[in-house]
């Protein structure tokens, strides 16, 4: 594995308010997400007193005597990074916060999502409030205030009055849209995406896709397939991005069984490698997977992604973050899709209503397939919204009373 010498690119993180209200309330805190988001550069600005369980002796320490180990803690801000790696915490921690319910004791930070893992589910349900940290979202990357574009468009009574809120200054567009461009090479995880040399950016991510598959993945299963098999069986996820997961051609294809590959898809999604969204619509099930983020996109599908799954995770990745880092609703995704091939690739709902997001390259690409999935989707969900989201064009505008068109730089920024 390489040693990378880099500048540190810092961005001021857009669930700081969020993370902030969590601690004035819980006496645990957790911090969860992909390896590599920012969560260590997070903890250590935030935390009164910072310990990674990545370092063995300390790891070995807290392993033998957990409660020795966390009586030696101030419990006032203290921050244990990667606490997944040792189980045995968690059963002490449940009994130092019986006790004491102070809020604000200790921050928890993972790359494994503790419900795969039972001893920590089981001391930890209902006493550890938790704010998941995403890759960088554009508007992170730029530094503007997180859009709020997705919870505004669900809460507006109707599209008219919402539309003519929206305000893109001049000269902002095409700032954002340069900004957008390289997001959907370059993604938005820090360390990487600030890389301007490809070779070594590869190489940073080999090495981190490596470290998720050989060493978190199998704290959550136990596998003997080889890391090539593992990377193998990722490529065609990628390859298959935003369209229905069909064992059968995953097994012709991998060689792996069915069983097999379900049991590692829910792997991957424990260590935040993917998502999966489920699908609706016309009788159609089943669901979709897409990378946590862009660049792992990219890279597994050796850069083949359609214009349409490219823009579709990227609303995705952005979108998300409009809802978790303010602690609302929190919207359920779906890919809208029926047996007749009407298909919007990105929707969601709360319980406020539903809305769908169709992108497309310009104005003209509103042709008669596109109008039917949108009516299609229209009619299944009463009272539902469908955003057009148009690269070629800055204007913003309401082309009937249930749909709108606008461009990513009035969305995600």
């Amino acid at each position: 594995m390489l040693n990378y010498v880099f500048m540190t690119h810092r961005r001021e993180r857009q669930l700081l308010e969020a993370f902030k209200k969590l601690t004035a309330f819980s006496p645990i805190v957790g911090l969860f997400g992909h390896r590599q988001v920012g969560k260590t550069t997070f903890l250590e600005t935030q935390a009164n007193e910072y310990i990674s369980l990545d370092d063995p002796e300390v790891q070995n320490q807290a392993q033998s005597s957990p409660n020795k180990f966390l009586q030696a803690l101030s419990g006032d801000g203290s921050a244990l990074d990667e606490c997944q790696l040792v189980p045995a915490l968690f059963p002490a921690l449940k009994l130092r916060v019986q006790k004491n319910k102070r809020p604000g004791q200790f921050y928890l930070s993972g790359s494994v999502r503790f419900t795969s893992r039972s001893v920590i589910r089981e001391s930890l349900t209902g006493r550890v409030a938790s704010v998941e940290m995403f890759p960088f979202v554009c508007s992170e990357i730029v530094q503007e205030r997180l859009s709020h574009f997705a919870p505004q468009l669900i809460k507006a009574r109707s599209l008219a009055g919402f539309t003519s809120s929206i305000r893109l200054p001049a000269g902002v567009h095409s700032k954002r849209m340069s900004a957008f461009q390289t997001y959907l090479t370059m993604g938005g995880l820090p360390g990487i995406c600030f890389v301007r040399e490809n070779p070594v950016r590869k190489r940073m991510l080999e090495d981190l896709l490596k470290t998720m598959l050989d060493r978190d993945l199998r704290l959550v299963v136990a596998t003997p397939l080889s890391l090539s098999e593992l990377i193998d069986y990722c490529r065609e996820l990628a390859l298959g991005a935003f369209q229905p997961v069909r064992y059968a051609d995953l097994h012709r294809k991998t060689g792996l069984n069915p069983r097999t590959l379900k049991r590692l898809l829910a792997a991957f999604e424990s260590i935040y490698l993917i998502r999966r969204l489920p699908i609706e619509g016309g009788g159609a099930s089943g669901e979709i997977v897409l990378f946590e983020d862009q660049i792992e996109q990219n890279f597994l599908s050796g850069e083949t992604s359609s214009f349409e799954v490219s823009r579709s995770g990227a609303l995705y990745r952005n979108l998300r973050a409009q809802f978790e880092y303010r602690l609302g609703s929190t919207p359920q995704f779906f890919t809208y899709m029926t047996r007749g091939g009407a298909r919007v690739p990105l929707a969601l709902r709360t319980e406020l209503g539903v809305a769908g997001f169709y992108p497309i390259e310009q104005e003209s690409f509103i042709n008669r397939p596109v109008q039917a999935s949108i009516d299609s989707f229209l009619k299944s969900y009463e009272r539902a919204r469908v955003v057009i989201v148009n690269e070629g064009s800055k204007d913003i505008k309401l082309l009937s009373p249930r749909v709108l068109m606008a461009p990513p730089s009035a969305i995600l920024f």
